[in-house]
């Protein structure tokens, strides 16, 4: 039988009502009395979260699970990426402005950060002179609008082209002064003889130590003002380690021939290009850098690697990228995500698979860059992610650019919502609302992840949350996720849909133990909101939760 909302009477203790007839009453008539159930949760936790008194972002072991900790509280980004190519080199005070209009459309969609770009040519216009006028513009902006900030470093290569500079305008990435000295700091040489001017060579220790220097400096900055608000959260080291190019599959792109190069090759015994490129960069570059600026400020590190395969035991999508060469020779990197695109139709197993592949060593799989369209891949891709593999970050690229899919950008130039924008915002309010308990138990038992195996669907689905018996049903996208907390105590989040808990007590007269709580939380407080839509079938012994629209509800009993 199928309930309105439980409404309080007068008397303050809930009676389930069926079209507007008390269902105690019509019960008796059949002898089914269900009379009185308790009035909810109250303001008391169910289970307390793991809190820390250090309120530096950071990472943390709790039972074997590494935690996000933002102001002492476990933490997961929701957040998109915003652009660089419009901020123009030799126009950088001018295109200051660009991205502006998209920090209240971030707000508005329900996100808790922004993934933000920072180009090493912004940071030092000048040998040695350092200008952090688009970081602090950044953060007032983020602050502003009640949100976080993921600083994308963008220094010596970038966007997967293993280059210093794509063009020079809006994607020049070192300073300009390195760029034109060839001499003083030697480019990277391909497998067929040919000098990239625009790939620097790795083995090259001059433009390491600048960008340490810079890197050093920018890090000084963020702790200077930042220290105390906690606003940046993360730094992403360079964007997309790479060689040579987007030609992945071409072999005399996979690693740097320059005379330096082969000899130490030769030295160490490498057989393999790719393993090679892997250490000298992380060992020779990447560690240097990060730890360098954890001396600084120990913030997390992170790395993204560009979605795809290119040999077994290599675990990235270009030449260059390893995640377990990575997290074996930098230690100060927390993790490595991927920038997974995919078709709109693809399955759970798809992103399964792709996630899978990340379960390297003490990594942590994550979505550093997915797609921005209009189709249901990142909502979708963002519970499985977060709800079945623990990811501390979760970002589609871009706001006001749909990718891999054109003209379906999330915002559009008047600061508006569109397309795709809507389904994700579904997505991150009901994470938000639980999300230090979502970020407490994603990628454990205790919480399972409920959707159709392919988008648009009709689903039902039953699956046993550490050791409960619970069915979620739902349709258009519909999908659910369900934390088991105590012994019979969970907490639900989704919308869409209908959960189904099974079980010998919903009968009378065990029926005045049924707890049944919508809210949501604040900090790690709860706080109540409205009354959960909710019936119990005495008959199938089952009590079920309707989860129409975005929200959390907490059950016990």
């Amino acid at each position: 039988m199928r309930a309105h909302s439980p409404k309080v009477p007068p008397c303050g203790r809930h009676i389930l009502f069926m079209k507007g007839v008390p269902f105690a009453a019509m019960l008796l008539l059949f002898g089914l009395f269900v009379w009185p159930f308790p009035k909810a949760l109250g303001q008391d936790s169910i289970e307390e979260i793991p809190v820390s008194h250090n309120f530096i972002p950071h990472f943390e072991s709790v039972r074997g699970k590494s935690i996000l900790f933002v102001d002492g509280l476990p933490f997961t980004v929701l957040a998109v990426e915003i652009p660089w190519d419009q901020l123009i080199y030799g126009r950088y005070g001018e295109t200051l402005h660009a991205y502006d209009y998209l920090y209240p459309a971030a707000e508005a969609m329900g996100l808790n950060a922004l993934k933000v770009p920072i180009k090493w040519s912004m940071v030092e216009p000048k040998p040695g002179f350092y200008d952090f006028t688009y970081v602090d513009h950044a953060r007032d902006l983020a602050q502003k609008n009640h949100l976080k900030l993921i600083l994308n470093w963008f220094g010596h290569y970038a966007s997967g082209d293993g280059t210093i500079y794509g063009n020079l305008t809006g994607e020049m990435y070192a300073p300009f002064d390195i760029i034109r000295d060839e001499k003083t700091y030697p480019r990277a040489v391909d497998g067929n003889g040919i000098v990239h001017h625009n790939a620097a060579s790795y083995e090259d220790d001059a433009i390491i130590q600048r960008e340490i220097a810079a890197f050093s400096a920018f890090m000084e900055h963020i702790k200077k003002v930042d220290g105390d608000t906690h606003t940046i959260l993360m730094i992403q080291v360079e964007n997309e380690i790479a060689v040579f190019g987007a030609d992945r599959q071409n072999r005399k792109l996979w690693r740097d021939h320059s005379p330096a190069s082969d000899k130490l090759f030769a030295e160490k015994g490498f057989s393999d290009d790719l393993k090679y490129s892997a250490w000298r960069l992380s060992s020779n570059w990447i560690r240097r850098v990060t730890e360098a600026g954890a001396q600084i400020d120990p913030l997390p590190f992170f790395h993204n690697y560009v979605g795809g395969k290119l040999e077994d035991g290599i675990v990235g999508g270009s030449p260059g990228e390893d995640v377990a060469t990575y997290l074996e020779n930098c230690p100060r990197i927390a993790f490595i995500g991927i920038n997974l695109y995919l078709p709109g139709d693809s399955s759970v197993n798809d992103f399964r698979s792709a996630l899978n592949r990340y379960r390297v060593d003490r990594n942590m799989p994550a979505i550093t860059e997915t797609n921005s369209d209009r189709s249901p891949v990142a909502p979708r891709l963002a519970y499985v992610a977060i709800g079945e593999f623990g990811a501390p970050i979760f970002a589609p690229w871009a706001l006001n650019i749909s990718y891999p899919t054109s003209y379906q950008p999330y915002v559009l130039k008047d600061g508006s919502l569109a397309n795709g924008a809507f389904a994700l915002r579904e997505c991150y309010t009901s994470l938000s609302m639980a999300l230090p308990q979502v970020s407490t138990y994603g990628g454990t038992e205790k919480l399972k992840v409920f959707m159709p195996q392919l988008p648009g669907e009709r689903f039902s689905q039953t699956q046993d949350v550490d050791g409960a018996k619970v069915t979620v049903s739902g349709e258009q996208n519909g999908q659910a996720m369900v934390i088991h907390l105590n012994k019979h105590e969970f907490l639900l989040l989704g919308y869409r849909c209908e959960v189904r808990f099974e079980d010998p007590a919903f009968v009378w007269p065990g029926l005045e133990q049924v707890r049944v709580e919508k809210g949501r939380y604040v900090g790690n407080q709860w706080r109540e909101e409205g009354e959960p839509e909710y019936w119990i079938n005495q008959s199938r012994k089952t009590l079920e939760i309707s989860l129409d629209t975005p929200q959390v509800v907490r059950v016990s009993w």
